[in-house]
């Protein structure tokens, strides 16, 4: 009897943990165009930009994500980027396309990098 317990108390402690391990839709390597996905340019034309759930990479040079919210499938986020500062950045992720306003910039259009 006590393993059968043991083994329920396992699952429901399992059930928090696989949710929390669900994976934010922008995480990837994104680029303009294919040819683009190994590319290391100086603008959003010719630079994938890769993004972690912590961090985002892309011609602009390496940030960490500090305050996020998300409105519909847009997540808005606060990226802070060392010497340049703070600055706001929105990623609309839906499937294998992805809308990004860097610095209230003009939008791009970026396709998921195979």
């Amino acid at each position: 009897m006590s393993l059968r317990l043991f083994l329920a108390v396992c699952a429901i402690g399992a059930i928090p943990l696989s949710s929390s391990l669900a994976v934010e839709p922008f995480v990837g390597r994104w680029a303009v165009k294919a040819e683009v996905c190994t590319g290391q340019g100086d603008t959003a034309a010719t630079a994938s930009l890769v993004a972690t759930d912590t961090s985002l990479w892309w011609f602009d040079g390496y940030c960490r994500i500090g305050k996020m919210y998300k409105a519909g499938t847009a997540v808005y986020l606060e990226a802070r980027c060392g010497a340049k500062g703070d600055m706001p950045v929105m990623l609309d992720a839906k499937g294998d396309r992805m809308r990004v306003t860097w610095n209230r910039g003009k939008s791009a259009e970026l396709q998921r990098c195979p």
